[in-house]
């Protein structure tokens, strides 16, 4: 069962956001990010500034543009944004974790850009997805989300959401493509095939990365057949676990 818990709400973050980029407030160091495994990011302070000048506004404009609403649902447990993805009319809809509040901001953009996607109009909010389709167009998308989660983590001190501290250090490593693929191999199955047969023993060292990072072979929180807006893994609050 989902339950709506946010329309038109200003996501868990964006207070200081705002304040920090009226000048009020200095943006804080980045601090880094370690998980048990001891694997580490440590992010560039001038990198997070860029990122937080490209999402305050459009927070802002998700918050305040009637023309169209990204839609949050509450359900036990929650996976990545793809997974409960839904455009109905000029509504977005995710479904998130109702123990992971601070998830809400990176979920909005992912459904905020895919809306855009929809609209054709995504290189009017992130340029760097000019001239791309398809796989190539989600995968700048996720990265920007990823971007957004790592700013939360490293500068805003949001609470870990392990989907979504998968989706960073994959990333971070070099994996993005990796963990699109495979969490996303129902929607780019022949992207997914082509790009192993391109790159024999890809998939096997993604894996390993996996193993050595989070203890497990791959992304936990695929969702399982037959289980609406839940993940196929462990629960997808708080930790990886150790």
């Amino acid at each position: 069962m989902t339950h709506p818990f946010w329309a038109r709400a200003l996501p868990v973050f964006l207070l200081p956001l705002l304040g920090s980029c009226a000048g009020q407030l200095p943006m804080p160091e980045p601090r880094s990010l370690v998980v048990y495994s001891g694997e580490r990011i440590m992010p560039d302070r001038d990198r997070m500034a860029e990122i937080e000048l490209w999402l305050t506004p459009e927070l802002e404009r998700i918050n305040l543009d009637p023309d169209f609403l990204v839609r949050l649902s509450e359900v036990a447990e929650g996976g990545y944004p793809w997974e409960s993805f839904e455009i109905k009319g000029d509504t977005a809809d995710l479904r998130l974790a109702g123990g992971a509040p601070d998830g809400e901001t990176p979920f909005l953009i992912y459904g905020y850009l895919r809306l855009m996607q929809d609209w054709e109009v995504l290189p009017e909010v992130l340029p760097e997805a000019h001239g791309l389709s398809g796989f190539e167009a989600e995968r700048a998308i996720v990265q920007r989300v990823a971007e957004v989660w790592l700013l939360g983590r490293s500068v805003f001190d949001t609470q870990p959401f392990a989907p979504l501290d998968e989706l960073i250090y994959a990333t971070e490593a070099g994996y993005l493509d990796d963990f699109i693929l495979a969490t996303e191999e129902d929607r780019f199955g022949d992207v997914a095939e082509a790009y192993r047969s391109d790159r024999p023993g890809r998939e096997e060292e993604f894996r390993a990365w996996f193993r050595s990072t989070f203890g497990v072979d791959g992304p936990q929180f695929i969702r399982a057949p037959g289980r609406e807006g839940a993940p196929g893994g462990a629960d997808g609050d708080g930790d990886p676990p150790p």
